[in-house]
């Protein structure tokens, strides 16, 4: 290579460095500024992700209480006993109604706690154990109004009925949370 070749690619790599050298500065600013815009654009996605789903998760919880008010053995002997009905027919109208509500709310776990679907399956459980329990303990042939007055007295034996130890720990939770 002559003189002359060796000046015109010095001139060229004057040119050329300092063109890679800010091609790659701008490269990385740029990078790092759509980089921090895209976290913020993910922030502000997470945050309108959440303020839409605190209406959701009240809601939830909302009718949770209302199942755990429904299942309550009080509304389920108001709301289902007669006197023409058997003990029998009595228990398996109860025991139904319950799974059916419970089955019906099935969906609302997602948007309570792990803790509080627990402890909504433990409530559902104990008024059905209350049932069959004071069942078993009626003579054969009795009435609906026999098991519910049984049902009363197991209930007046208890400090604090499974459905309202529910709807406590629902509203305590609540508070936790969104208080």
């Amino acid at each position: 290579m002559n003189n002359e070749g060796l000046n015109i690619l010095v001139d060229i790599m004057k040119f050329v460095i300092p063109s890679v050298l800010i091609f790659i500065i701008v490269y990385m600013l740029i990078g790092k500024f759509l980089g921090q815009q895209m976290d913020k654009m993910r922030m502000e996605y997470r945050m309108q992700m959440k303020n839409d789903l605190i209406p959701i998760k009240l809601q939830a919880y909302e009718r949770v209480v209302l199942f755990l008010e429904r299942i309550s053995l009080q509304y389920l002997i108001k709301s289902h006993n007669s006197r023409d009905i058997s003990a029998t027919s009595l228990k398996t109208l109860m025991i139904g109604v319950i799974n059916q509500e419970y089955n019906h709310n099935l969906s609302q776990q997602i948007y309570i706690s792990g803790q509080a679907w627990t402890m909504v399956k433990i409530v559902k459980e104990e008024v059905i154990a209350v049932i069959n329990i004071a069942y078993s303990n009626l003579q054969e042939g009795a009435t609906g109004v026999d098991l519910s007055k049984l049902i009363v007295e197991r209930l007046m034996e208890t400090e604090e009925q499974p459905t309202q130890k529910g709807i406590n720990f629902l509203k305590s939770e609540v508070q936790l949370v969104f208080g």
